[in-house]
């Protein structure tokens, strides 16, 4: 229970948040503290090579002036092996790179002169160099200056120094960096465990909230900090997430109601109709009638769950579109041919104006589906005059208008003539056979061909849809 306890607690976001901090925080000390190190090395040992110039300058003037003689070259070597902090010694080379005087300290050192001194100094170039000696297993510090007189190389004074107290120096700057180190660990796994904590604290907020909001209590929302950052950001796009939800419920809970009611109602007709025909004995013409409303009935049943299976399908995103080019004035004139007879038996003049040569990307059998749906609501809801089907294009879009002089739609009506069920006039829509789905699919087919529906109306006047569609580029 333990192990997963603890393996719970490794997989938490703060715990990992903090190591990274951690680690984060490790390296860049790590870098800080090597560039400081490296940089006081540096100082220290430019504060030694100004020393040593400066000495070998003095040796230099002093040397021009006492000739070189040996007895001051061992009087100036007792001088400086006297000091305390950083004493120095020295060797000098003739111009062939041979000995003329070497203090002690320096041939104990057994310091042997490289080619590259000879070189540097032939070129009028100092040499500095960090040497060890195997005896004694300590660094030194030697700079070799070339003396010229009168334009040739004369000598080469080597001097050089230990650097004990540049190691001393560093190694005291090293002890402290490890022994402050991790305390500065600490406390910085402390902050960061702190501010991961703090980071977080939102996110359990919106977890727990959020665990409690069901479809029962979709009213609530979560409220934001205020602060206007990221948990802010993701606060409100819980709230978007969990407004879409409601509404999909509200439509849904809506949509199950208006199924249930329109279903019911024919059913209760057609039992009504039945017990009626079975409560005496009738002829056979008498039965034959009613078979035949039973028929119609039915075939009103069948197209109402046939668009309640597409809509199904609209919402699920089921819908497969085969999608090809396709001449949008060919289409108009089928199907106003198809409607035409129909337009006559009602005394109404069905005109149509498709001249415009205009091809668009879309699903043949939806697209007809659309113009379809218009064409027999203008013909369903108007009792006299005339219908007018008007195609039009710009550069961008194409527009098929269905104008009709009917009854009209009032304008509080208008917006709402979309939504599925929602019948201006509902016994009305009883002796056309409308259920009120007709709109609605054709707005979707509208919408999937990245185009829009618009209505225009005005009561006993007409009504004009406009379906706009992109045209085809070519």
């Amino acid at each position: 229970m333990s192990w997963k306890i603890g393996g719970r607690f490794y997989r938490r976001t703060d715990f990992k948040m903090t190591l990274w901090y951690v680690f984060t925080f490790l390296i860049s000390a790590l870098v800080v503290c090597t560039f400081l190190y490296l940089a006081l090395r540096y100082r220290l040992l430019k504060e030694v090579d100004q020393f040593l110039l400066d000495e070998t300058k003095e040796m230099e003037r002093v040397l021009s002036q006492e000739q070189k003689e040996t007895y001051f070259l061992m009087r100036f070597e007792d001088e400086v092996m006297a000091r305390k902090y950083y004493p120095y010694f020295f060797q000098i080379l003739d111009e062939e790179g041979k000995t003329l005087h070497v203090s002690k300290e320096f041939r104990e050192m057994e310091y042997v002169a490289h080619d590259r001194v000879l070189a540097n100094a032939k070129n009028g170039k100092e040499t500095r160099e960090e040497v060890y000696s195997p005896g004694r297993r300590e660094a030194f510090r030697i700079i070799s200056t070339p003396v010229y007189e009168n334009g040739k190389l004369a000598e080469i004074i080597q001097l050089g120094t230990h650097l004990y107290f540049v190691r001393q120096n560093l190694a005291h700057f090293r002890n402290s960096i490890l022994s402050v180190l991790p305390i500065i660990l600490i406390l910085g796994t402390l902050g960061g465990w702190i501010l991961a904590r703090r980071s977080l604290s939102p996110i359990g907020y919106v977890a727990s909230k959020t665990r409690t909001i069901t479809s029962e209590n979709l009213g609530e929302r979560l409220h934001p900090r205020g602060t206007d950052d990221e948990m802010d950001d993701l606060i409100r796009t819980i709230n978007e997430m969990i407004v879409r939800l409601e509404s999909s419920f509200k439509r849904m809970a809506e949509f199950t109601a208006d199924v249930s009611h329109e279903l019911k109602t024919p059913l209760c007709a057609m039992r009504g109709e039945a017990e009626v025909l079975l409560s005496k004995e009738r002829t056979s013409e008498e039965y034959q009638e009613g078979l035949a409303h039973f028929i119609e009935e039915f075939d009103h049943l069948n197209q109402m769950i046939n668009d309640l299976i597409l809509l199904s399908k609209f919402d699920a995103t089921q819908v497969e579109l085969k999608m090809s080019p396709l001449r949008v004035d060919l289409l108009i004139r089928d199907i106003c041919n198809f409607f035409q007879i129909l337009a006559e038996q009602k005394g109404i003049s069905l005109d149509v104006d498709a001249s415009v040569d205009v091809m668009v990307m879309g699903d043949k059998v939806r697209l007809q589906q659309l113009f379809t749906n218009l064409i027999d609501n203008a013909i369903k809801y108007t009792n006299r005059g005339s219908i007018h089907v008007l195609l039009e294009k710009n550069e961008e879009n194409l527009s098929v208008k269905v104008q009709d002089s009917g009854i009209g739609i009032p304008q509080e009506e208008q917006e709402k003539i979309f939504k599925r069920f929602y019948r201006v006039d509902k016994s009305r829509s009883k002796e056309t056979g409308g259920v009120g789905l007709g709109l609605n699919i054709a707005e979707w087919i509208a919408q999937a061909h990245h185009g829009r529906i618009e209505c225009k109306s005005e009561l006993n006047q007409g009504s004009t849809f406009t379906v706009y569609l992109p045209i085809q580029q070519t």
